[in-house]
Parts: structure tokens; C-alpha cells; sequence
């Protein structure tokens, strides 16, 4: 695989496959990293290999502090796993929540086992099974970066805040 660090967002337009877990996560670190106004990512479980990292949470936390206009949209399938197991991200949506939110798609998207990652309208990081680590990354893909953010947002607004990721405030 081509090196991650001169892979450029809005200007690096090759599709690059990759297939190893450490690839997964230091594209999507390096997408995450270079973004600078959206990040929208949809994930089965938070996939905690790639997304429960200080380096990844680190930079969402970047991304959020940049501007106020920053938004970072994270629809996950299952929350069970990664709140038994405890996930950064979760405690940093909770801190941040003016600009991170998580929600739970609807029943129709039930069964949906896609993962993807959409940085600034231009960047997709794509997973056909959300469960592997074999993929697709093109730094600088509007056209498919458009149309996922599409179908992103048609499920977005049907999706639902899931209770179990609330702060419960005693």
C-alpha cells in the first residue's frame, strides 16, 4: 500500500484497496485528521480497533475544536459492545456534544452491514462488510463522496438517539 502520510485529502484521487486491520486504521486516522469541516462515519459497532484510539479521538476532538460550524455525525448499528467495553468516543461525544452526535439508524437500515467513512464531502474510506477490514480509500472523491453523504443523511434523518448512549446525570 501506498504511504498513508502523502495521501492528500481533496487532492490525492487514486482508489487504493487495502485488506490489513493496521491499514483500515491509519487511512481512516489520516482521513480524520485531514478533514476541516465534516466528518460523517457509519459503523456497525464503533468498531473499536479503528475509532477507540487516542490518536483517532484526538483528532476528532481537533476537528470538533476547529470551528464552530465542525460537524461529526456517527450512526452506529449496535451500541452494546462498545458500551460494555467502555469507547472513547462515546465519553467524548458526551463532552463535545454540540458538534459530535451518535445515532441509531432505523429498522429499515437493520440489516445494512456497510462501514463507511466520508470526510469533508470528498474523502470515502468504504467497507463492504463492516465486520472486515478489506476496503476501498480515495482521498479525493467528490462524486462518490456526494453520493454517500446522501444516503448518509436520508438515513440520518430517520435515525433516533439511542438511550443507551445518553449521560445519565446523578
Amino acid at each position: 500500500m501506498e504511504d498513508v502520510e502523502n495521501m492528500k485529502l481533496g487532492i490525492t484521487g487514486d482508489a487504493i484497496s487495502f485488506n490489513r486491520k493496521s491499514d483500515n486504521s491509519s487511512l481512516a486516522l489520516s482521513m480524520a485528521s485531514q478533514a476541516r469541516r465534516t466528518l460523517d462515519i457509519f459503523t456497525r459497532d464503533l468498531e473499536p480497533v479503528i475509532y477507540d484510539t487516542p490518536e483517532f479521538i484526538f483528532a476528532l476532538t481537533q476537528l470538533a475544536m476547529r470551528s464552530k460550524y465542525s460537524r461529526i455525525r456517527i450512526l452506529i448499528q449496535d451500541s452494546f459492545r462498545c458500551i460494555r467495553e467502555g469507547h472513547r468516543m462515546i465519553e467524548l461525544s458526551q463532552r463535545l456534544s454540540s458538534y459530535i452526535e451518535l445515532r441509531k439508524p432505523g429498522y429499515d437500515y437493520k440489516e445494512f452491514n456497510d462501514a463507511f467513512l466520508i470526510a469533508d464531502n470528498t474523502g470515502l474510506l468504504y467497507k463492504r462488510l463492516s465486520d472486515h477490514y478489506e476496503g476501498i480509500v480515495n482521498f479525493n472523491t467528490p462524486l462518490e463522496a456526494g453520493e454517500k453523504t446522501k444516503f448518509f443523511t436520508d438515513v440520518w434523518e430517520t435515525a433516533e438517539v439511542d438511550p443507551n448512549l445518553r449521560r445519565i446525570y446523578l
